[in-house]
């Protein structure tokens, strides 16, 4: 999927959300997964919200998607959330910010995989399919945060 601007989006980027229905869903996010991503099943885009020093966000509200799910106990008011985010709402890359707290998370999601694979691997074995999935998505989030560090 592109941005606004043709800019095709992908995991570590960090995007502007403007025009939403919801205050809450407007601001800087970094794209966490997106489609195609190893251990990622959906077809949308999971969004994180950035502290405005370019930390991640841990506030209580602090994930999106793109395009922009509703979740409220009204109806009518879903309906012309979505009905306006359609209209109004646009997601833009943004480039020059400083990524090296976005690195680190992206290298700690690596890291956080590797007691799953060392027990996997003495469980069944170094070529058990869950291993292999779980060495497959380390090293994914590892070129992220690579990228993310260049």
């Amino acid at each position: 999927m592109v941005d606004k601007n043709g800019v095709e989006m992908k995991t570590g980027d960090i995007v502007r959300v403007s025009g939403a229905y919801f205050k809450n869903d407007n601001g800087l996010w970094f794209i966490e997964r997106s489609p195609g991503d190893p251990s990622w099943c959906g077809n949308s885009y999971s969004l994180m919200k950035l502290k405005r020093n370019g930390q991640p966000s841990t506030a209580k509200y602090n994930l999106c998607s793109w395009p922009i799910a509703i979740f409220t106990n009204s109806w009518a008011t879903r309906n012309e959330a979505h009905r306006w985010n359609e209209e109004h709402a646009e997601i833009e890359v943004v480039t020059g910010m400083d990524t090296s707290a976005l690195a680190e998370h992206f290298m700690g999601l690596a890291k956080e995989l590797d007691p799953y694979i060392e027990r996997e691997a003495w469980d069944w074995g170094e070529n058990h399919p869950d291993v292999l999935r779980h060495k497959e998505a380390r090293k994914f989030w590892a070129s992220v945060a690579e990228r993310l560090k260049k």
